[in-house]
């Protein structure tokens, strides 16, 4: 460091410098250096939070429980609403390319219908069993048709309407007869079906049997006229010959004509048969 009045400095004399003066300055590469050797802190990555991914919810399908299903429906027959002795057809089953007599599902046969019948276009087979009377009075009320298959038009062969059987629901037979086809809906079961204040007998059952119990069809001498809708469910009562009277089953409506109705037996505590009461449920 720099002294002043070194003139006046004298041999031998002591001279005191300051500490911070006689410390070594350091070159700026050694600093540079040393700072290059301090270790910078390891930088820590925050972890990257990846966006949960939201479960995916599988929607289930509402399970529909079917009362009736329209090969049940299709399948029971029912009661015309006329009792002339003409049956009301749109045309008739003539024979078959094979010559056979008796049909069944997937068979051909020809048909001819009342009217030209288009390539693709359906009816349905059916079959008079017989007049149906009021078990109470006797009265003729209808005759009871049973619907045996539907039959649909792929064309014209050797002169004849040839059709294919796409359902049979019993045995076809030539001289069956046709009628138009319309679409029929399932029946869906609801939790609390209308029990109408309707009285009335049963008239008929599906086979024609005079006793019928659980899941048989039956029909009854009231329709859409007296109010009735599908799915209506009514009681069973039977009288003996005392005149006693008791519920002995439950049965709910599946498909309406105008004065007449198919239902299914959905209970049955014993036989019903022909003849016995019906009445709302309570």
């Amino acid at each position: 460091p720099d002294i002043k009045n070194p003139d006046r400095i004298s041999p031998s004399q002591m001279i005191k410098i300051p500490l911070k003066f006689l410390q070594k300055e350091q070159p700026e590469e050694a600093t540079t250096e040393k700072a290059a050797a301090i270790p910078e802190p390891a930088k820590i990555e925050s972890a990257k939070e990846e966006p949960q991914k939201l479960a995916e919810k599988k929607i289930e399908p509402v399970k529909k429980n079917y009362l009736a299903d329209e090969n049940l429906i299709l399948s029971s027959g029912y009661i015309t609403d006329y009792i002339s002795k003409e049956i009301k057809s749109v045309g008739k089953v003539t024979g078959s390319p094979s010559g056979q007599t008796l049909f069944g599902n997937d068979d051909f046969i020809d048909i001819k219908a009342n009217s030209n019948a288009n390539t693709g276009e359906k009816f349905y087979i059916i079959r008079p069993i017989g007049m149906i009377r009021h078990p109470q009075t006797d009265k003729k009320i209808g005759h009871f048709i049973a619907l045996v298959g539907i039959a649909e038009v792929i064309g014209m062969e050797n002169g004849f309407t040839k059709a294919k059987i796409t359902k049979a629901y019993g045995d076809i037979r030539v001289g069956d007869l046709l009628d138009t086809f319309h679409e029929v809906e399932p029946i869906i079961e609801t939790d609390a079906p209308r029990k109408p204040a309707v009285s009335g007998f049963i008239i008929a059952t599906h086979q024609q049997l005079t006793i019928t119990g659980a899941m048989d069809i039956v029909f009854i001498d009231k329709g859409s006229n007296d109010s009735l809708e599908l799915g209506d469910i009514l009681k069973t009562t039977s009288v003996d010959k005392f005149n006693n009277s008791r519920t002995v089953g439950a049965i709910q409506i599946i498909s309406l004509k105008n004065s007449t109705a198919a239902a299914i037996v959905k209970k049955s505590e014993s036989a019903i048969r022909i003849g016995d009461e019906i009445s709302g449920l309570k």
